[in-house]
């Protein structure tokens, strides 16, 4: 876990309570971040009824989101390193919750694509890839993989809060009112926000600035070959991850499978459990005792992960009776998954510079939110066209596998991102137990 040392200058000169709190902030924004996305997919379930929404026009509002995101992530980057990261965390929650509201008004799939793709765009964005800036300038490099898992377990608890409370919500309440409620709570995270992250100095910032301007082009990004791996199986990973988060409220009520919204919600709140233990002890676990071996953990639950999932739709549809093992695939499906996805993340917090760090990751990320952009759309096609989710499952089940195909080629050895003292994290770790 992170450390107690009373000051480290080498991070940014912050207490350990300091980082403590910065994480824990960020984690709050990380979570309200997923919950946009969750619970969007619980909302077109009565909206769909409602307005008569089509299972591809579904997918178009789903994948307007993500067209948004990857738009954006590269030129969030770059600003992220022009004007810092503070200010694109907390202006993102802001602008999320501002969306959220317009989300509220909307009648027409126009108007719902429209507000899903600038939320993508301007509000989501730069938050990930702002948050991991912080983490490599305030975190040392054997603590990082287990506070991104903390940051990214948030997803976790999305999972569980987001149908306990939203599901209910938008049942009770309407779509409307819930997302009013979603408004108020994102701007009040973001405040905090802005009294916790802290401001660097200004001299600090111009001189960072100027050394950057000199060192990072985007030509030189994309000729790393490290960026383009991991672009991919980003790609990947998020296909099934995003397909399985949007889609899962729709499979478990439709008339196929026969579930209420109220089961669906218990069903996917469980297996968001497991997501969270997944992404927690995962990166703890991962960090801790395989460090430098993360390709190999990777390849196990994505192979795992894909064959649970698999295993989900063989399950027999309907009836109280098949809640359980269906539920469990899904919960093994998650787990795994959030070991993988965790452990992915943490990689470029290890082997990219400082100096190239924001517009590197959106680069990454860009791969990975194109995967979000696809899978909705696609799969709601794929259900329109064959009346049922069998190919959809199985596209689970082959993309998964390319996953853990395509993570192979990563190079397994590379150049510690610290010059001084140069150790891998296995090294650092072993000189902290010493």
């Amino acid at each position: 876990m992170i450390k107690a040392s009373s000051v480290n200058p080498t991070y940014g000169g912050q207490s350990t309570l300091q980082t403590i709190v910065l994480i824990a902030s960020m984690f709050l924004g990380y979570t309200m971040i997923y919950i946009d996305k969750l619970s969007i997919s619980i909302s077109l379930v009565p909206m769909s009824k409602d307005l008569g929404i089509t299972p591809s026009q579904k997918g178009m509002i789903m994948s307007a989101f993500f067209l948004g995101y990857a738009i954006m992530q590269v030129p969030m980057g770059f600003l992220n390193t022009k004007i810092g990261s503070k200010k694109i965390i907390t202006a993102s929650i802001f602008i999320l919750g501002i969306f959220a509201a317009l989300f509220s008004f909307g009648t027409s799939v126009i108007y719902f694509v429209l507000i899903r793709f600038l939320s993508g765009a301007l509000a989501h964005s730069g938050y990930t890839q702002s948050c991991s800036k912080e983490v490599q300038a305030n975190v040392p490099v054997s603590q990082r993989t287990f506070a991104n898992g903390i940051l990214l377990s948030s997803s976790g608890i999305a999972s569980i809060l987001g149908p306990i409370f939203v599901s209910p919500a938008v049942q009770n309440l309407g779509y409307k009112q819930t997302y009013i409620i979603l408004t108020v709570i994102a701007l009040a995270i973001g405040l905090i926000l802005i009294t916790v992250i802290p401001s660097p100095r200004k001299d600090e910032t111009i001189s960072h600035d100027k050394k950057v301007m000199h060192q990072v082009s985007l030509s030189k990004i994309l000729s790393n070959k490290l960026v383009w791996l991991l672009l991919i199986c980003d790609f990947f990973v998020n296909s099934v991850m995003y397909g399985v988060i949007n889609w899962a409220p729709s499979f478990l009520t439709s008339d196929e499978v026969g579930f209420t919204l109220t089961q669906q919600g218990k069903m996917t709140s469980a297996a968001g459990a497991f997501f969270l233990i997944g992404a927690l002890g995962g990166s703890y676990i991962v960090g801790k005792f395989f460090a430098d071996k993360e390709r190999d953990v990777i390849t196990f639950f994505a192979i795992l992960g894909s064959v649970a999932l698999f295993s989900a739709f063989q399950v027999p549809h309907g009836g109280a009776i098949n809640m359980v093992p269906m539920t469990i695939c899904f919960a093994i499906g998650d787990l795994s998954y959030a070991f993988a996805f965790t452990t992915l993340l943490s990689l470029p917090l290890k082997r990219f510079k400082p100096e190239a760090f924001a517009p590197s990751y959106a680069c990454v990320a860009m791969g990975g939110i194109s995967g979000g952009f696809i899978a909705p759309y696609s799969i709601g096609f794929l259900v329109e066209k064959t009346g049922g989710y069998a190919s959809v499952f199985t596209s689970f089940l082959v993309v998964g596998l390319l996953f853990a195909v395509a993570i192979r080629f990563v190079p397994k050895h590379y150049t510690p991102i610290e010059a001084t003292p140069v150790m891998t994290e296995a090294e650092e770790l072993m000189q902290q137990e010493l």
